[in-house]
C-alpha cells in the first residue's frame, strides 16, 4: 500500500506520455571511478560501512518515505508512483508515503530535503539532475551538497544538441548561435559550455525551460539549436534529422568521452576537441561533470551518515524495484535504463567536481552570462 500527497496516476500517465520521463541512460563505469575526485567521501561512506558489516541482517522499516523533488507531474514525481508500490512490498512495508516538494528543477525540494531530514533511514528523495546542475554551477537558491548524497539508484538518458546548420558550417560562421535554455544554471549548461569550448559563440534565449516550448521556438526560428535530454531522445533526434537539422555534439555516457551506444553516430565533444587541441582542462572537467548531470533523469539518495544496514535495505529494495517486469518494459520503451547499486554509485561520482573546476565554471558562467553564483 503507497501513500501520496499530491501524484496520482493520470500525473503519472501525462509525465510519462510526454517525455518516457520514467527511467534513464546505461553507465558502463567500474567502482574505482566512485573512488576518483575531490568531494565522493559521502558517497562512498555507506559501501565501506556495508563491506565492513556483510552478513548483518537489515533491520525492518516501520513506515519508509520518500520526498520527491518537484512537482507530481514532474520526471521523478511520475518515477516515484511507479516505484512506490515495489519499494514498500521490498522494503517489508505495509505503506511508503510520498510528498512532493518545489520546483521541476528540484532545488527547493532538496533544499527541504537537508534541512527537514534525519540520517534514520526512513525517508529517501528522488531528485532530478537539474539539481546537481544547479549545485555545480553554485545557484543562490541551493543549500545542499550532492557530493554528500548517498546514492541507492539512479537512472541515465541521453542527450544531444541538434541544430540548424551542419556542424562544419557552424563552425566556420562568426554568427552567434542563438540556443534554447531555461536559465545560466539550467540542464542547457553542457551544450553552451561545449560551444564555447568549441570555439563557437553561443548566445542563450532563457525562458525556454519546456521541451515542447524549445521545439516551438526551434521551428519558429527564433532559436538555431536545442538540447534534446530525458526520455525517448533517439527517436526525437531521429525526428529532427527527418526534418532537416543536424546534431553537433551528443553528451556520451559515462564522464562524456565514449558515444552514447543509442546515438552511435554522433561525436561527444571530447571527439571534437581532439581535433583541435587547447582550451582549458578546468572546463573540460566542468563539461563532464554537468553533462552527466544533464544526463541524470533522477536520483534515489539518502542523506549522509545514514546506517550502513539501512542503505544496504534500501538499496537492496530499489535492486528488486529495478529487476520488475513493469519497471523493465517501460523502461525499454522510454529508451532509458534504469541503474541500482552499486552502479549509482560511480554513476552519481561522475558529477562531483573539485574546487578548481567548480572556480572554472562559475568564472566562465560569470563572464559569458552574468552569473552571480554564491
Amino acid at each position: 500500500m503507497t501513500r501520496t500527497s499530491g501524484i496520482g496516476r493520470r500525473a503519472l500517465l501525462r509525465a510519462f506520455g510526454q517525455s518516457g520521463a520514467l527511467f534513464a541512460g546505461t553507465l558502463a563505469t567500474g567502482a574505482a571511478a566512485a573512488a576518483h575526485g575531490a568531494g565522493q567521501r559521502g558517497l562512498l561512506l555507506a559501501d565501506a560501512a556495508d563491506a565492513g558489516r556483510a552478513g548483518t541482517p537489515a533491520p525492518s522499516l516501520g513506515e519508509p518515505a520518500m520526498m520527491v523533488a518537484g512537482p507530481s507531474t514532474s520526471a521523478a514525481g511520475a518515477l516515484a508512483q511507479m516505484l512506490a508500490p515495489l519499494l514498500s512490498v521490498a522494503l517489508g512495508s505495509r505503506s511508503l508515503t510520498l510528498s512532493a516538494v518545489g520546483g521541476r528543477d528540484g532545488v527547493t525540494g532538496a533544499n527541504a530535503y537537508e534541512a527537514l531530514t534525519n540520517p534514520d533511514g526512513a525517508t529517501a528523495l528522488l531528485v532530478p539532475g537539474a539539481a546537481c546542475i544547479a549545485w555545480l554551477a553554485g545557484d543562490p537558491r541551493v543549500h545542499f551538497d550532492a557530493g554528500h548524497w548517498v546514492p541507492a539508484l539512479t537512472s541515465f538518458g541521453s542527450a544531444a544538441l541538434m541544430c540548424r546548420d551542419r556542424p562544419d558550417r557552424r563552425f566556420r560562421s562568426a554568427a552567434p548561435l542563438r540556443v534554447a535554455a531555461s536559465t545560466p544554471a539550467g540542464p542547457e549548461l553542457p551544450a553552451l559550455l561545449g560551444l564555447s569550448l568549441l570555439g563557437i559563440r553561443a548566445v542563450p534565449v532563457f525562458g525556454l525551460a519546456e521541451a515542447a516550448d524549445a521545439a516551438s521556438a526551434l521551428h519558429g526560428g527564433r532559436v538555431d539549436a536545442i538540447l534534446l535530454a530525458g526520455g525517448s531522445v533517439p527517436d526525437r533526434a531521429d525526428a529532427l534529422v527527418a526534418s532537416g537539422l543536424q546534431p553537433i555534439f551528443s553528451l556520451g555516457t559515462g564522464s562524456g568521452d565514449a558515444r552514447d551506444p543509442a546515438l552511435p553516430g554522433m561525436p561527444t565533444l571530447p571527439e571534437l576537441l581532439r581535433a583541435s587541441p587547447g582550451g582549458s582542462p578546468a572546463l573540460l572537467d566542468a563539461w563532464r561533470a554537468t553533462a552527466a548531470a544533464a544526463r541524470l533523469h533522477v536520483a534515489l539518495v539518502l542523506p549522509q551518515l545514514t546506517p550502513a544496514s539501512l542503505v544496504a535495505l534500501w538499496r537492496g529494495a530499489c535492486r528488486t524495484a529495478a529487476q520488475d517486469s513493469a519497471s523493465t518494459q517501460a523502461a525499454g520503451r522510454a529508451q532509458l535504463t534504469i541503474l541500482p547499486a552499486p552502479e549509482c554509485v560511480a554513476a552519481l561520482a561522475t558529477m562531483v567536481a573539485g574546487e578548481n573546476t567548480l572556480l572554472a565554471l562559475r568564472r566562465w558562467l560569470a563572464s559569458r552570462t552574468d552569473w552571480r553564483p554564491a
